[in-house]
């Protein structure tokens, strides 16, 4: 099952705080960080994302109610 989420933090490529979209892919109680999705994504710079980076592996259960299942 694929879902995305909104996280806080700040871009150091665009110097700007805000929302970025990331894509978790699993089951309830074991959803998995996979990419960032945001619009500003080239040449795979979501892996030196720190928003990216700062996020845990596995997405905590009581924070998965407010994941969508589109962007």
């Amino acid at each position: 099952m694929v879902k995305y989420e909104y996280e806080p933090g700040a871009c150091k490529l665009l110097h700007y705080n805000g929302l970025w979209s990331v894509q978790y892919e699993g089951v309830s109680g074991h959803f998995k960080k996979v990419k960032m999705v945001c619009p500003c994504i080239k040449d795979d710079c979501d892996k030196d994302c720190e928003v990216f980076k700062s996020l845990p592996d596995i997405k905590a259960v009581d924070e998965e109610w407010h994941m969508r299942d589109e962007l």
